[in-house]
Order: structure tokens, then C-alpha cells, then sequence
């Protein structure tokens, strides 16, 4: 909601008066990265997530039932992929700082990774569980 009043503000005064806030590129850049990791693997664990069923009624056949097992597994993955990476890079380029607010990048960084790593985990437990349940078991809901 902040971001949003400080966005709405910025627009009103850059065209209003011709004075935005200096540097709101870099805080708005830095507060979405904060905004979407943070809540991502949280989003995830609730099933909060957009889910496209354009192949629901295809994947009913028992002998594709292995690709959501496969595809949710590929996703895990990559969020680890992503978020050792991210981390990797962070601890390499500590000294980097925004051009207008020469505020540092590596905490936000660190957001992007830990926001990766825990959402690498709820797809983990979610491919554990979407195992158990093509193998008969009814599923663990988390709720």
C-alpha cells in the first residue's frame, strides 16, 4: 500500500509540477524485489499461484499422470538454481550501491535468494506429496 501511495505521489508531481521524487526508479525496483520474494513461497504453499488448466482434462489419462510430478520437480530446481546463484553473485559484488540512492544491492539480493531457496522447498514438498498421491496415499493438505 505504501509503494502504491509513494507511486501515485511520484506520478502527481513529475507531472504536475515537474518535481518527482529523486531516485523512485531504484525504490520501487528495490520494494518489488522485497514484495514478490517474500511472499512467493508463501503464495506457493497456500496454492495462491496463477495454475493454467488447459491440459487437466488430457493429463487424466493414467500414463501422463508423471508430468506434474516432473514439472513441479523442474520448478523446484530452478528456484534452488536460482536462489544459489543469486547467492553466489551477492557475495561477489557486496560493494555495489544503486546510481541515485547509492543504497546497497545486497540486501535486496539476499531477499531474492532466501525468497528462491524457501520456495524451492515448498516445490519440493509439494513434488514429495504429489508422489504420495499418485501412489495411492491421499495427499497431506498444508491448510
Amino acid at each position: 500500500m505504501a509503494l502504491m501511495v509513494y507511486t501515485v505521489l511520484d506520478v502527481i508531481l513529475r507531472y504536475a509540477f515537474n518535481r518527482p521524487f529523486s531516485g523512485s526508479l531504484e525504490l520501487t525496483e528495490f520494494a518489488m524485489s522485497a514484495i514478490v520474494f517474500l511472499g512467493i513461497a508463501y503464495c506457493g504453499w497456500l496454492g495462491g499461484h496463477v495454475a493454467v488448466d488447459i491440459l487437466e482434462r488430457p493429463l487424466e489419462n493414467p500414463k501422463l499422470r508423471f508430468i506434474p510430478v516432473v514439472l513441479t520437480l523442474t520448478s523446484a530446481v530452478l528456484f534452488a538454481a536460482i536462489a544459489w546463484l543469486t547467492l553466489m553473485e551477492t557475495l561477489g559484488t557486496m560493494h555495489r550501491v544503486s546510481n541515485m540512492m547509492r543504497w546497497p544491492h545486497w540486501p535486496f539480493q539476499f531477499i531474492v535468494a532466501f525468497g528462491s531457496a524457501m520456495y524451492a522447498i515448498v516445490l519440493f514438498i509439494q513434488t514429495f506429496r504429489l508422489v504420495r498421491k499418485r501412489e495411492g496415499e491421499p495427499p497431506n493438505v498444508a491448510q
